[in-house]
């Protein structure tokens, strides 16, 4: 089998900021001891305009996830603490956006 790379992005409403990166946070640690695991890292993104670097955007938070094959990865989304995370999420997001790559070139 081969490896599978998710990116999951989270827009939480902005008054959700502070409950839905708690929320994500928590799913890190667990994650990370599931044996298909290659990478869960969680980030914060801050939408900018290159224009005006210095005036804040909308926050969002993106996983960067590897995984070992596709069986590991649908493991992971039917642990009992995925589907909490799930239900807390619920109502605080302005967009939930999954999407899983395919790597077309290598860097040398």
């Amino acid at each position: 089998m081969s490896e599978v790379k998710i990116v999951a992005t989270l827009t939480p409403f902005p008054e959700h900021v502070d409950a839905v990166r708690k929320a994500a946070r928590a799913m890190v640690a667990p994650t990370h001891l599931e044996p298909g695991c290659l990478q869960y890292d969680f980030h914060e993104s801050q939408e900018t305009n290159v224009k005006e670097l210095e005036k804040p955007g909308k926050v969002s938070f993106v996983f960067i996830e590897r995984w070992t094959s596709v069986d590991d990865l649908k493991k992971h989304v039917a642990m009992d603490y995925h589907d909490r995370f799930l239900e807390e999420l619920d109502g605080k997001l302005e967009s939930l956006n999954v999407q899983r790559l395919t790597q077309l070139e290598k860097s040398k």
